[in-house]
């Protein structure tokens, strides 16, 4: 009896530390704090959202810009931070990403590490406890969930750093040593292989499901190749790892998911609760402080209105851009081009513009196309939090597993299925505007042939992704996979390149050293494919060794 007190004291911890940074309004689960907990207390289902809460809390600060979001996409072909005078310098922690020369000291990386770790935290203790009740359906169910839950937290820090600890219990010494990707990676695969049909198909919205365990699962074995292997090699998945994702993505589309014939409906907050593309979502409300603030980040100070409608977010950051050669791959009858925009409206009435060129120093206020994937929400006007908003964000997407089906179609040379898929996804999106010649995949494949801008199949399907998924947080994932991610691109500096470096300095009168452009192939060696992990726990682990490059 002892020992289930102590487990039910831990669940109570974690209670109170997630009530700290979650509300029922961001997540749609009911949280509760109860001063104690009976034996009873876990047989009955209402009683179980809210001691799942804490552990999905730890995803709505997981892809800010600050943490896995900003990794991924500022260290990618995407997006730009540029310096605008004074602004976004911030030490030099962008351009670092930019550039391709952060090292262990940036300033993110431990929250990098600590936002995952905390929700393993969370999810071991909750599993601890409902391993003392009675194994009811409910019970069940709410352990699979968390154990989907755990394995995700683990995915991204394979993902992001390689090799961690493997923990699984609330009770353990700090010296765990470091498991190997690959040992994660499968550790991870188990998980979800255990798990995936005992979730709903249909769960509640903003929980996790059926589907969402199918999708992680395509996602790991798309990047097999990178996840099996020991983080500096990337290497072609093999034909058994390509059939499964290409069975578990008939599984998914066998589910009743659907993409939307309107390629920005997606994102509207009127869709969310019952998102048809939405597979895997992080939920967020304005009034919360932490809401989702990626409505901030790139809108100019004086935006009034973007085509025609009010941007009403009191935080306006001016910030992140899309990469203007990303942005010039889009097409003009691609639909998908309407997430951006290049010119604002001031509240009297003035218009003004965003060049489209866009350098990585010294860019003036209004450079670089700003991107309004998610609509501004209503729900921000007088928010007090700083000028998050209430649009939730989708990990994955239904339209996601449709191109990771047609990516495995075409590595397995199958090009005229994997062509089809994609039209899949071009016709029932209505992706292009009507008439245009483009608009069939393998026409718009054979005009960028023809033009040298994609070499094979492989680079038409990483351009479509990249026109569908921009800003999701897979670009990162998408470059290695490819072999792309050491490539010179925009603004993408070498490090070896003495006139890539210059001395200024900032208007403290503290000199700092400025990256400059330079062109040709980034000497930034495989070691980029991983983060370094955070000093301070190779400090605390003694059995935790820096990545190699670090």
């Amino acid at each position: 009896m002892k020992e289930i007190i102590m487990l039910r004291n831990k669940l109570m911890i974690a209670l109170a530390a997630g009530a700290l940074i979650s509300s029922t309004s961001c997540t749609n689960l009911d949280e509760k704090l109860y001063s104690s907990v009976t034996d009873e207390y876990f047989q009955n289902p209402e009683n179980l959202p809210s001691a799942i809460a804490p552990v999905y809390a730890s995803l709505r600060t997981f892809y800010h810009h600050e943490n896995a979001w900003g990794f991924s996409q500022v260290t990618s072909d995407e997006t730009l931070v540029p310096t605008r005078g004074g602004d976004w310098y911030d030490g030099g922690k962008w351009l670092q990403l930019n550039a391709h020369t952060w090292n262990e000291n940036h300033p993110h990386l431990k929250v990098l590490w600590e936002s995952p770790y905390t929700g393993i935290a969370r999810a071991n203790v909750l599993l601890e406890t409902l391993e003392e009740y009675e194994q009811t359906e409910e019970v069940v169910n709410t352990s699979n969930e968390v154990r989907f839950l755990r394995a995700f937290y683990y995915f991204n820090l394979m993902d992001m750093f390689g090799n961690v600890p493997l923990v699984l219990a609330s009770k353990h010494d700090g010296d765990t040593p470091a498991s190997t990707r690959p040992e994660l990676t499968k550790f991870i695969v188990e998980e979800l292989e255990a798990i995936k049909d005992g979730l709903p198909e249909q769960p509640k919205y903003g929980r996790v499901g059926k589907g969402a365990a199918y999708a992680l699962l395509v996602k790991i074995y798309i990047n097999a190749g990178v996840y099996f292997q020991d983080g500096t090699k990337v290497v072609e998945p093999t034909t058994e790892q390509l059939d499964k994702v290409i069975n578990y993505s008939k599984v998914i589309e066998g589910m009743g998911y659907a993409v939307y014939p309107d390629y920005l409906e997606t994102f509207k907050l009127a869709n969310e609760g019952n998102n048809t593309d939405y597979i895997f979502t992080i939920t967020y409300a304005a009034d919360d402080p932490l809401g989702n603030h990626g409505n901030s980040w790139g809108v100019h100070y004086d935006t009034y209105k973007v085509k025609g409608v009010e941007w009403n977010v009191p935080s306006k950051w001016n910030g992140f851009s899309i990469m203007t050669d990303r942005y010039q791959t889009f097409d003009a009858s691609d639909n998908r081009i309407n997430q951006f925009y290049t010119e604002f409206e001031k509240e009297d009435g003035t218009i003004v513009q965003h060049e489209q060129e866009l350098p990585l120093f010294d860019a003036n206020k209004t450079q670089g196309v700003r991107l309004m994937k998610w609509e501004p929400d209503p729900g921000a006007e007088g928010v007090t939090w700083g000028g998050w908003s209430g649009n939730d964000f989708p990990i994955i997407r239904y339209a996601d597993v449709l191109l990771m089906h047609a990516e495995a179609l075409a590595r397995k040379g199958m090009n005229g299925e994997a062509l089809a898929q994609i039209n899949k996804l071009r016709t029932e999106g209505n992706r292009f505007e009507s008439g245009s010649p483009i608009a069939d995949a393998s026409a718009h494949f054979s005009q960028l042939q023809s033009e040298g801008k994609v070499e094979n199949l492989l680079d038409f399907v990483l351009m479509e992704r990249g026109w569908e998924l921009c800003w999701e947080g897979v670009r990162r994932q998408d470059l290695i996979r490819h072999g792309k991610y050491l490539d010179a691109w925009q603004n993408k500096q070498m490090e070896n390149d003495p006139d890539a470096f210059e001395e200024r300095t900032d208007d403290s009168g503290e000199t700092y050293l400025f990256w400059l452009p330079s062109k040709g192939k980034a000497s930034d060696g495989a070691h980029r494919y991983l983060f370094p992990i955070p000093p301070a726990q190779i400090d605390a682990n003694p059995n935790l060794n820096q990545n190699d490059g670090y």
